[in-house]
C-alpha cells in the first residue's frame, strides 16, 4: 500500500495559495519592467531591489509541488499525462481566446501573426517574454514539459531505491541535457528560452519527487520532535518563522550560480539555489500553518490554491495589452497592502465568474 502524502488536501492547497500570493507580490511590487512608465511607483522599485529574487520562490513552490504530487499519482503513465495536459490546456485556451476576442474587438490588439498565436497556445513565444494576451504564458510550456518528462524519469528510477541516484538523475542530468538542447536551439529564441526555464526550475521538480518518495518531511518531523519534546506547537511556530526568513535571505544573497564550460555544445550551467532552499521553505510553511491552526486563514489560502491555475492566468490582465486601462484600476487603493488585496479580489471574482459559467455550459 502506498504511503500517504505528508500534506492533507487543505494544507497542500494552502501552500499553493501562499505561492499565488507571493506571485502577485512579485508581479505587483517587484517587477518594474511590467509597468507602464506613468504607473511606476518609486517605492515599489526599492522593494524590488531587495525582494525580487526571494519572491521567485513562488515558481519553485509550484515546481516542487508538481514533483511531489507526481509521486502520489496512482497513474504515472503518458495516458494520465495527456489527460492532465488536456485539462490545463482547455482552461488556458478558453481564457486566451476570451481575452484575445476582447482585445481585437476593442482595437487593443491588431499586430499579431498566426505563427506566434500558434506558439503562444503551447506557452512559447518568438517575440515577447511577457505575452500580449496571457502575460505569463511561459509557465504553460514548462508545466507541459514536467508532466510528459516525469513518467520517463519514473520508469528510469522505479527499479532502484537510492536517494543519491535519484538526485543525480532528476537534478544534475536534466540541467546538463537542457543546457545542451538550449545551445542546440540557439537560433530559435522561443526554444532556447524554454530550455533555460527548464534549467532553472526543473531541479525543483526533482527535489519535490525525491522528498515524496523518500519521506524527507517525515524524517524532518522525527528530528524536530526529538529536539522539541515540550511546547511543540510554540517551537514549531518559532523555528518555522526563522527558516522562512533564512530562506528568503538566502535567495537574496545567493539566488544562483553560473558555471561556464569551455564547450561549443552546451550553455553555461546555471544552478538555481531555490532547488536547495525550497525543501526547507515548504517544510517551514507547513509547520507554520499547522502551528497557527486558524480555520479562516487556511480556508482563504486553500480557496486561492484550488483556483491557482485561473489566478495565474488572470493576474496577467494587469500586464498584457489591457494594462493601460487595468493598471490604474489596480493602483486605485494607493497603499501596497490594499493594492495586493484588491488585485487578489479582482482575479478571484473573475475566476468565480468563469468557473460558474463553465459549469452552466456543462449542464
Amino acid at each position: 500500500m502506498m504511503r500517504k502524502s505528508y500534506f492533507d488536501s487543505v494544507t497542500f492547497n494552502s501552500i499553493k495559495g501562499i505561492a499565488i500570493i507571493l506571485l502577485f507580490v512579485l508581479h505587483f511590487f517587484a517587477s518594474s519592467d511590467l509597468w507602464l512608465p506613468e504607473f511606476c511607483v518609486p517605492s515599489f522599485q526599492v522593494f524590488e531591489k531587495y525582494f525580487s529574487h526571494s519572491l521567485n520562490m513562488c515558481i519553485a513552490m509550484f515546481a516542487f509541488l508538481s514533483g511531489y504530487g507526481f509521486w502520489f499519482n496512482s497513474e504515472k503513465n503518458y495516458s494520465h499525462s495527456a489527460h492532465k495536459a488536456f485539462k490545463v490546456l482547455s482552461v488556458y485556451w478558453k481564457i486566451y481566446f476570451l481575452l484575445f476576442i476582447i482585445a481585437v474587438l476593442t482595437g487593443l490588439y491588431s499586430e499579431f501573426s498566426l505563427e506566434n498565436i500558434g506558439l503562444v497556445l503551447i506557452g512559447l513565444d518568438n517575440i515577447h517574454v511577457v505575452g500580449d494576451i496571457i502575460a505569463f504564458h511561459w509557465y504553460l510550456a514548462f508545466y507541459l514539459a514536467i508532466i510528459f518528462l516525469m513518467p520517463a524519469f519514473q520508469y528510469l528510477l522505479a527499479r532502484y531505491n537510492n536517494i543519491l541516484r535519484d538526485m543525480f538523475y532528476l537534478v544534475i542530468v536534466p540541467v546538463l541535457l537542457f543546457s545542451f538542447f538550449g545551445k542546440l536551439s540557439s537560433s530559435f529564441y522561443c526554444l532556447q528560452r524554454f530550455f533555460v526555464d527548464l534549467i532553472l526550475w526543473f531541479p525543483c521538480v526533482g527535489v519535490g519527487y525525491v522528498a515524496a518518495r523518500y519521506a524527507v518531511f517525515e524524517m524532518f518531523d522525527i528530528c524536530f520532535y526529538k529536539a522539541c519534546k515540550r511546547r511543540v506547537r510554540c517551537f514549531r511556530f518559532i523555528i518555522s518563522s526563522i527558516i522562512i526568513i533564512l530562506t528568503f535571505y538566502g535567495m537574496y544573497r545567493c539566488p544562483g550560480m553560473v558555471y561556464t564550460i569551455k564547450s561549443a555544445w552546451i550553455l553555461p550551467i546555471v544552478i538555481n539555489m531555490s532547488a536547495f532552499y525550497i525543501l526547507f521553505f515548504i517544510y517551514a510553511l507547513t509547520g507554520f500553518l499547522r502551528s497557527i491552526q486558524n480555520y479562516l486563514i487556511q480556508t482563504m489560502l486553500s480557496a486561492l490554491g484550488r483556483d491557482s491555475l485561473y489566478m495565474w492566468l488572470l493576474n496577467g490582465i494587469f500586464f498584457n495589452v489591457f494594462k493601460a486601462y487595468t493598471q490604474p484600476i489596480l493602483l486605485y487603493p494607493k497603499y501596497a497592502l490594499l493594492i495586493l488585496i484588491w488585485g487578489l479580489f479582482i482575479c478571484f471574482m473573475l475566476t468565480r465568474v468563469l468557473v460558474s459559467f463553465e459549469r452552466c455550459m456543462e449542464h
